[in-house]
């Protein structure tokens, strides 16, 4: 018998379907990473959960995974809800997840690369977003969401942020 060679094609997923869940994915799991993060940030949660991950003044890759047991399983919930909603390829199961990690070891990496996605990216906040966010007082750090930033700005918790690249800025063009 002759198998057809359409017959041997790989069950993939459209680029579409990918894409628009990936994207579903961020846009969800920033959402509720925001509120949680910023949760973490009361006094008892900082003081008993949170402050494992801040012990570090001055993150680098790896501290985007340095946390209290707790706060793994929340970051957790928040990664697999979207995917657990939609049921996905597990081609798109598996690209979110790779993107996931790299976008928070990128954003706790202490550098902001040529080829980092805030440089392309409007809404993405980056290193030099979360940075600010680890370098000051618990209660008073704002930008709190994982991802993008439009949380933050659409809640004001990224107003200390955005004073001081304000202040870095005019610093940098008088020196």
């Amino acid at each position: 018998m002759k198998k057809r060679l359409q017959d041997f094609a790989l069950a993939l997923v459209s680029t579409t379907v990918v894409v628009s869940q990936v994207l579903f994915y961020f846009v969800l799991e920033d959402f509720i990473f925001y509120w949680g993060h910023r949760a973490h940030h009361t006094k008892w949660l900082y003081k008993h959960v949170h402050s494992v991950h801040h012990e570090y003044a001055t993150p680098f890759g790896l501290t985007s995974e340095y946390a209290h047991p707790a706060e793994i399983l929340f970051l957790g919930f928040a990664t697999v809800v979207g995917p657990a909603l939609t049921g996905p390829h597990l081609f798109t199961l598996w690209l979110w997840m790779v993107l996931r990690v790299l976008e928070t070891v990128e954003a706790h990496s202490g550098y902001h690369f040529p080829w980092s996605p805030s440089n392309f990216l409007p809404l993405y906040g980056g290193s030099d977003f979360h940075d600010h966010h680890h370098r000051v007082l618990y209660t008073k750090s704002g930008n709190y969401a994982s991802t993008f930033v439009y949380m933050d700005w659409l809640f004001g918790t990224d107003k200390d942020y955005r004073k001081a690249k304000t202040i870095e800025e005019k610093e940098g063009k008088n020196l």
